[in-house]
């Protein structure tokens, strides 16, 4: 089954992989053994597909205490995964399209989908909604993608539409930030998600989580304002990542993440169990959304998204992958089993 299918499927269970590409610098035995490493991970873990982020010099607030190292393209990257895994995984590449103009960002996805053969593609936004950026927005970049790429067309160099030879067909999908909550209603979240949905726009992932309470907000609140709209939910990948030192808090932390103070002592206390009980708080934090989803009634389809962030978590990650999944999936089969309860005696009956 195509991963497209998988996410529109809402009783399909759909677990991501999310790795860091290798250095830029990287010898060719070291992409192999990176190759190798991922190959063995994906032979004992229920892996649905292969999520590789793009790695920029990001520009934010306060100072990364990493220092940036540049990293093979995802889709290159992505490429060689596809050739070195076979058909079982696709990969789903994220694409900052904000930076270049619309021209560039045009020939990229061209050449993305001929070339290298991408096929999913998460679309991500800039650092700051404060900055203006030469290339579209969101919106427009999905839009342009699945009702103009898609079918055939593409912008001309005097700006009209013209046919291509390389018709693609990009299942497209985006971020979002469960603290990214605005007073106006027209920008909050939720409504956010639904005009990127009318956009194209058919599956999110979420930033990494470390507290229960801003995703059972949102997902509540996406659940009924897709409701009051008639829209249907686009499915949500949670986000979930390993951390074994203090340096890995303060990473997340200054990439927007939320890690409440009296979780952060816990995950530290003492030297030896960091990395797991960071395992246990996210599967607790996993717990208590699925508790949350089920109580509510709330119908978005929801997936996994296993991060490993540093690659000193990489074996950490795959303990992580076995103790989410086993969450997840049980949550995923009570809620099959209570949609064909629910629907059982209507169809008894008709």
């Amino acid at each position: 089954m195509l991963f497209r299918d998988k996410v529109k499927n809402p009783a399909q269970g759909v677990i991501l992989y999310e790795i860091i590409p290798p250095p830029e610098e990287s010898s060719e035995a070291s992409l192999g053994a990176s190759l190798e490493s991922l190959g063995e991970l994906l032979d004992r873990a229920p892996i649905d597909g292969i999520n590789i982020p793009e790695i920029r010099n990001e520009n934010r607030n306060g100072t990364n205490i990493n220092p940036y190292i540049s990293k093979i393209e995802p889709r290159v990257y992505g490429h060689h995964v596809q050739k070195h895994l076979g058909a079982s995984y696709e990969v789903i590449i994220n694409r900052g399209i904000v930076y270049d103009p619309p021209q560039v960002h045009q020939q990229w996805l061209l050449q993305t989908w001929k070339k290298f053969e991408i096929r999913n593609l998460v679309l991500v936004g800039g650092e700051s909604s404060q900055q203006r950026y030469p290339g579209p927005s969101l919106t427009q970049a999905s839009e342009f993608i699945t009702q103009c790429l898609n079918r055939g067309w593409k912008q001309g160099v005097r700006g009209d539409l013209v046919p291509t030879l390389c018709r693609t067909d990009y299942f497209c999908g985006g971020i979002t930030i469960p603290t990214r909550r605005k007073p106006d209603p027209a920008l909050d979240e939720p409504q956010r998600l639904i005009e990127k949905a009318r956009h194209g726009f058919d599956f999110f992932t979420s930033q990494v989580i470390y507290e229960a309470k801003s995703t059972q907000q949102l997902l509540r609140d996406y659940d009924q304002r897709c409701r009051e709209l008639g829209e249907k939910p686009r499915r949500i990948f949670l986000s979930f990542a390993p951390v074994s030192t203090a340096k890995d808090i303060a990473f997340l932390k200054w990439l927007g993440v939320q890690i409440p103070e009296e979780m952060e002592r816990h995950i530290l206390q003492g030297w030896i169990g960091t990395a797991w009980r960071s395992i246990k708080v996210s599967q607790q934090v996993l717990r208590e959304i699925l508790e949350f989803v089920r109580s509510e009634n709330i119908e978005i389809p929801l997936g996994l998204n296993i991060e490993h962030i540093m690659k000193h978590n990489f074996e950490v990650s795959k303990e992580m992958i076995a103790c989410l999944a086993e969450e997840y999936h049980a949550h995923v089969g009570l809620a099959k089993h209570r949609k064909e309860v629910q629907l059982w005696p209507r169809s008894t009956h008709s």
